[in-house]
């Protein structure tokens, strides 16, 4: 398969210098981007499948701005690139979709073992969605309560015909709770399924389910002290 990679980076230097060990590693559709603005648009355009996304970039949004900014919408594994390791940096960009982080000055050698991971751990995922998609086709409509429907196949929540509209990370965990109803999902199990196994604090994961359960107050996900959550239908 030939992946379609692109390179956020301002700097002409840092990019050349990055296209080259990725052609020298055979991968040949390499884009280029060197602010936010240009990202959305190759995104909006192209199936991009992994973006090297420079933290410091210029423009109206940084690297992890832009990454949160396009998570909204897609799905694109993420590797950092930067010249700070420093923890605060570590912290910020660690709740979106990172595969990996190449502190710079990076070697032909280091890319390629990030990347190989990177790219690893993206077709396992695949898999285990294309396997979801397969098992969720005996399912389709779940009924909620109070008029709440939920399609499993389009994904869509519904009362009484409205469409409701939620947030990705909102929507995927109603999808992966319904595909469960009536069963104690742990915060780790959550980790793994909407964040793909990110180290994430618990605290984050409530304030999404709370949002959640904002926008549809009927919605009977009950808390489990200490261990997760459960969708009662």
């Amino acid at each position: 398969m030939e992946y379609k990679l692109l390179i956020v980076e301002d700097n002409t230097i840092a990019y050349e210098y990055l296209k080259g060990i990725l052609q020298k590693l055979n991968f040949k559709n390499i884009y280029h981007a060197s602010d936010s603005s240009t990202v959305l648009d190759i995104v909006k355009d192209t199936h991009i499948d992994l973006i090297f996304m420079d933290i410091n970039i210029d423009g109206s949004l940084d690297g992890i701005e832009c990454v949160k900014m396009l998570d909204k919408v897609y799905f694109i594994p993420i590797i950092y690139t930067t010249a700070y390791a420093d923890s605060n940096t570590i912290e910020e960009a660690k709740n979106d979709n990172v595969f990996g982080y190449l502190i710079k000055p990076f070697s032909m050698d280091s890319v390629e073992a990030t990347l190989k991971v990177a790219l690893n751990l993206m077709e396992n995922l695949k898999k285990i969605k294309k396997d979801k998609e397969i098992d969720s086709k005996k399912i389709e409509n779940i009924k909620l309560k109070d008029g709440y429907d939920y399609c499993i196949s389009s994904k869509t929540l519904t009362f009484k015909g409205l469409v409701i509209n939620l947030t990705n990370k909102e929507m995927s965990i109603l999808d992966f709770l319904c595909k469960n109803p009536n069963q104690s999902i742990s915060y780790e199990t959550l980790r793994e399924e909407i964040w793909f196994a990110k180290e994430i604090s618990s605290s984050t994961i409530r304030d999404t389910i709370s949002r959640l359960k904002k926008k549809v107050p009927t919605l009977c996900i009950e808390n489990i002290s200490n261990y997760g959550y459960v969708l009662k239908v």
